[in-house]
């Protein structure tokens, strides 16, 4: 073998070798242990037994969609990071693809703390029909403005709360947060709302609804495999227990295996 031709063999060889670091789920090498370790689901407090397409922080990036992480605290409060922000997680409905969620500073307080409006990553969520909206006005000069007003340790003398979506005007800021329409318990905001109860209905939260289509792993998972998912292709994969172990599904109605995925590991 000549010069040119060795050459030639280890710049394919390179190739190919970045190909298969592409294709493989982040963080493992071995396509044997996929199946296993994602083979965990996460509870924590009162949400439990939650699968694919989320993911606990302490589970390998393959297991979940990405930006789906789910964070256990140690007051076995659950936390989801949404666009830079934090907010817990007061339920998860996987057959609805539905949760609900409230922002991290309004559990402290009557008053948001963070001066930025309720933003969502809309590539992976959409608003679901059961909210509405307020809005917080800070920094208002002497106006009589007809909406709920407040005093908060935001280091504003007062706050002014407006049911609907608005902007600052002549107030220093706005802030928007979206609030359940009902809860079935009188304290949504279809009913009405004062300093006593507003409390209430900011802490129930709202619903949204994540956008990934399950069925590529509800097929994954009645053929026996796990869901994970696949940052070469930006898609779900079915992880197997035994070869190929990445696939569209582990077996076929008739006993035979699939085939699509095992050319990922072919040089």
């Amino acid at each position: 073998m000549n010069s040119q031709t060795l050459s030639s063999f280890f710049i394919l060889l390179a190739i190919r070798f970045l190909i298969l670091v592409q294709v493989l789920p982040s963080g493992s090498s071995n396509p044997e242990e996929f199946y296993q370790t994602c083979g965990n689901k996460f509870s924590c407090g009162t949400i439990t037994n939650i699968g694919y397409p989320f993911r606990g922080i302490d589970d390998p990036l393959y297991c979940g969609y990405p930006g789906l992480v789910l964070h256990c605290q140690q007051n076995d409060v659950t936390t989801i990071d949404i666009v830079n922000a934090t907010y817990h997680v007061l339920g998860i409905n996987e057959s609805t693809q539905t949760m609900r969620i409230v922002r991290e500073d309004v559990m402290m307080g009557t008053c948001p703390l963070d001066m930025v409006n309720t933003t969502l990553d809309y590539s992976l969520f959409d608003y679901s029909a059961t909210n509405t909206n307020f809005t917080f006005l800070y920094g208002c000069p002497t106006l009589n403005i007809p909406g709920l007003s407040l005093v908060c340790s935001s280091g504003y003398n007062s706050v002014y709360v407006l049911p609907g979506t608005q902007g600052p005007g002549k107030c220093n800021t706005s802030v928007v947060v979206p609030v359940l329409v009902s809860t079935g318990d009188g304290h949504g905001a279809g009913g009405s709302v004062n300093s006593t109860t507003l409390d209430q209905v900011l802490q129930k939260g709202f619903e949204i609804r994540w956008k990934m289509d399950d069925k590529d792993c509800n097929d994954c998972i009645e053929s026996k495999g796990r869901c994970g998912f696949n940052f070469a292709t930006n898609q779900t994969s079915c992880f197997c227990p035994d070869q190929p172990y990445i696939s569209a599904t582990c077996s076929r109605t008739n006993g035979d295996r699939s085939s699509s995925g095992a050319h990922f590991f072919l040089f």
